[in-house]
């Protein structure tokens, strides 16, 4: 009985054999049909195809991929034996798989249900680049396993391995081991040391991460560990790991790359990896169109540095450590097209891009959307009336909250049109108790902003972190009355043939009737033309434009956030480490003072040549001169009066009570704490 059980097993053992045989064959027939052809010389994978970038104006501004190849002997055995002790170590022994790795990340990826890890040996890690879709799925990576037996029947394995060294990426822009040694030590691949052979080895796993220019501990503690590595595989000796670790590096300097165009392009460059993956942008000879503008960028560094400069020049304890930095969008309004991006004043000196990063509180410039929401949930409009007034908010949990205006002062019974031009707070948190805050995030979504915003009433302060790309982006729609452009930063890419692969036609989305934006626009219109961002006609810009400033407590951050017809510009000023930024007369900086005037420089430049254009007026808009303390009609007994832009069913009533006491001619003020009117520095 059991015999006969065991025979049954045994038959059923090779019929399933025989089946996965049949299956195993039929499969690589079917999928050998689409495989690449191999070529007669390992140095034409993908060498002579680097992807290009393009600005919108023709410019190349980046090349990837670009590589110098060097025969085997040309390089130094140390990198040699490191490289394989780093990435392969049973390179020599195998047959293009390893079966323990592969079984490994087999598992992983089965039990995770997705491809996580591939157990590549460098043949397989060579064999990609043989493939212009790099997806991450099975029938990719059976085909790439394929070919790494391809590869291995056809070449020698010194063929394949200075193949790979030639083509892996070592970050700071090197490609291939010979420019690797020239960006970090200065010299010929066949020139480098144990240690530098072991330092370069360690970088294609995690070129950005181990790069020694930007995290030296971190890319010494892997170059150990490749030392470690190169024992063990018996490919050098312990005394010699010791050796190396007490030589000299001979680490060079970083190149100096103080590129404008820099902060945009890794934006693209990462966008891209994230969407095809990093072996079909860096080895897929893609070329790139993309939106920049060269020329608008360079006005964009040039503005922000000659202005950061002076401020710095007549500020209060400079830390020369700590520089004041920027962080800057354009945005072509009619398109969403990203024209010009500054992550900060200098590339070279720091990579971090403060334009896509939400870490800074708006202040100020995120009122128009509490404005917005009170008019369009609550039927507020410009001409209606709000006390400011000392308020004390009971919020449970905490202590009693005081909101405050500048200097703590408080003007009473006033429009709405006239509060955001001198952009009182106690306004601003009464308007935001009154809609909630979860109504005005909904608001804030609608604009484009999807930084996580804190559900509470500090939020019409601007307590919540955003993004220069997004406030652009957010104030382009209220140019746009409406219409959410979403903004793009790439506008085609081919591949290595010219066939399209992507093309972005933007369509915009009406999300708000154009006669519901455009009250607010003109109290923006009010902020430049007479509010707190009136520095912006006081240096001259002639262009209709609208704003709003910003400024957090204790001048920790300073935004202008402005557009006219053609462009909107986000601009936030500012220490990375949140600092004060104090004037040596001991007032603190304001959006007014530090972010509006490199709005307007860059600004000046962009529309140079141009026509002013005046915002379109829509269909069922109406203006009236109302009294800015009763919100009614003007008569004679009006102490102050203002223009106002309302939707035709608005009624403004005459006067009807005797007025109240002169309103005082207040200076603009901005937040809780600073002026928007500080001396503006002469650049």
């Amino acid at each position: 009985m059991i015999r006969r059980l065991f025979e049954r097993l045994i038959f059923g053992f090779y019929v399933l054999a025989l089946l996965a045989t049949f299956a195993g064959v039929g499969a690589y027939f079917v999928l050998s049909r689409d495989l690449p052809q191999l070529p007669d010389d390992l140095e034409k994978i993908n060498l002579s195809l680097p992807t290009e970038i393009y600005s919108a104006d023709g410019e190349r501004i980046k090349v990837l991929g670009q590589r110098y190849p060097v025969s085997l002997d040309d390089i130094s055995p140390n990198f040699i034996k490191a490289i394989v002790a780093a990435e392969d170590a049973g390179f020599y022994k195998h047959k293009g798989l390893d079966h323990l790795s592969l079984m490994r990340a087999l598992y992983m990826n089965v039990r995770e249900r997705k491809i996580l890890q591939g157990g590549s040996t460098i043949t397989q890690q060579l064999s990609k680049n043989l493939f212009f879709s790099f997806k991450r799925n099975w029938i990719r990576k059976i085909k790439e396993l394929l070919v790494s037996l391809q590869l291995e029947v056809t070449f020698s394995k010194d063929q394949i391995l200075e193949a790979y060294c030639n083509q892996i990426y070592f970050g700071s822009g090197a490609y291939g081991v010979e420019e690797a040694a020239q960006v970090y030590f200065r010299k010929r691949a066949r020139e480098l040391t144990v240690l530098q052979g072991a330092l370069l080895a360690g970088l294609p796993n995690s070129p950005n991460n181990a790069n020694p220019f930007t995290d030296y501990p971190r890319s010494m503690r892997r170059t150990e560990y490749i030392l470690t590595r190169m024992v063990k595989e018996n490919l050098i000796s312990p005394d010699e790991k010791n050796k190396a670790l007490a030589s000299p590096l001979e680490l060079t300097r970083p190149r100096e790359d103080n590129n404008p165009n820099r902060y945009f392009v890794n934006y693209v460059i990462e966008k891209l990896e994230r969407d095809y993956g990093k072996e079909f942008v860096h080895f897929g000879g893609l070329k790139v169109f993309t939106t920049l503008d060269a020329r608008l960028q360079g006005f964009a560094q040039k503005s922000a540095v000659s202005h950061l400069e002076a401020l710095e020049s007549e500020m209060k304890e400079l830390d020369t450590k700590n520089p004041l930095q920027v962080g800057m969008v354009s945005i072509e309004n009619q398109s969403g097209a990203v024209r010009a991006m500054l992550g900060g004043r200098n590339y070279s000196h720091s990579q971090f891009n403060r334009a896509v990063s939400n870490n800074r509180l708006p202040g100020s410039s995120f009122k128009p959307f509490v404005y917005l929401t009170a008019m369009e949930q609550h039927g507020y409009n410009p001409a209606s009336i709000i006390k400011d007034e000392p308020i004390t908010i009971d919020i449970p949990g905490t202590d009693l909250w005081e909101p405050k205006n500048f200097k703590d002062e408080h003007v009473g019974d006033v429009i709405l049109k006239k509060a955001m031009m001198q952009s009182l707070n106690v306004v601003s948190v009464k308007l935001i108790q009154e809609v909630t805050p979860e109504k005005v995030i909904e608001t804030a979504k609608q604009f484009g902003i999807t930084s996580p915003l804190g559900n509470n009433l500090s939020l019409a302060l601007g307590t919540s972190g955003v993004s220069s790309l997004e406030m652009a982006s957010a104030y382009s729609m209220i140019a746009n009355l409406g219409v959410y452009n979403g903004p793009y930063f790439i506008q085609r890419i081919e591949d290595f043939r010219g066939n399209t692969l992507y093309e972005n036609f933007y369509h915009g989305i009406q999300r708000y009737a154009p006669k519901s934006i455009y009250p607010l626009l003109n109290m923006m219109q009010g902020v430049v033309d007479g509010g707190t961002g009136r520095v912006v006609r006081r240096m001259g810009f002639k262009h209709p434009a609208a704003g709003k400033t910003g400024t957090t407590n204790s001048s920790k951050d300073a935004w202008f956030n402005g557009f006219t017809k053609d462009f909107s510009t986000s601009v936030w000023v500012g220490f990375d480490n949140n600092d004060p930024m104090v004037h040596r007369s001991g007032r603190g900086l304001t959006g007014g003072g530090a972010a509006a005037p490199i709005w307007v420089f860059y600004m000046q430049q962009a529309l140079q040549g141009k026509n002013p254009i005046k915002f379109p007026i829509p269909e069922g808009i109406k203006f009236e001169k109302v009294d800015v303390q009763s919100g009614t009609l003007v008569d004679d007994q009006s102490a102050e009066s203002m223009n106002v832009a309302l939707k035709e069913e608005t009624i403004i009533p005459p006067r009807a009570i005797e007025p109240a006491d002169t309103l005082m001619d207040q200076v603009p003020a901005e937040d809780s704490t600073t002026s928007e009117l500080n001396n503006v520095p002469n650049p």
